[in-house]
């Protein structure tokens, strides 16, 4: 992988077998020459003691709000970074605020809140980052997607869409 990194991988129903059809998919082989997988499945517990940067990439259900909390926050390395750009509420907003403001891991970049917009007034916002031994953190709003050629390509498909809907074509990714 690139920069030497490893791509270690956890959630509820991810297999071995499907990471490696993922590495397939992908274009990417199943192991490294050293027989290392190139996604490798490990424990909850692993993966957050493990992980150098810890991307979440989840749905937001019933089973999955609140997912992540102190417990596996407390396992993660001091020089770790948490990255969340998935939904806010997989991670319990007041343990990871504790856990950013005491400065237990590097840092965090959040495109993603339990309240969105983000408040004026929210202590994500009037804290004061990366002082007096809290994390660094990282806020945006919701649109960590967005840069130039996503945008001219959204923008694109909805004038395509105006004149397929004009002309009684079918529409691209059409929302009901």
């Amino acid at each position: 992988m690139a920069f030497g990194m490893r791509i270690i991988a956890w959630s509820q129903n991810l297999t071995q077998e499907i990471a490696d059809e993922k590495a397939k998919s992908a274009g990417f082989p199943v192991e490294d020459p050293s027989g290392e997988k190139t996604f490798k499945v490990v424990s909850r517990e692993e993966l957050f003691s493990e992980a150098d940067v810890l991307n979440v990439h989840l749905v937001l259900s019933d089973r999955t709000r609140d997912l992540i909390k102190a417990d596996d926050l407390n396992r993660m390395k001091k020089n770790a970074f948490l990255i969340n750009t998935s939904r806010g509420p997989l991670i319990h907003e007041g343990d990871l605020l504790a856990i950013l403001k005491k400065g237990a891991i590097q840092g965090a970049a959040l495109d993603v809140y339990g309240i969105e917009p983000l408040p004026t007034d929210s202590e994500w916002r009037t804290t004061k980052w990366g002082e007096d031994g809290r994390s660094q953190v990282l806020l945006t709003p919701h649109m960590g997607y967005v840069e130039p050629g996503t945008l001219n390509a959204w923008y694109g498909q909805q004038v395509d869409n105006v004149k397929r809907w004009h002309e009684g074509d079918v529409l691209v990714n059409p929302l009901a």
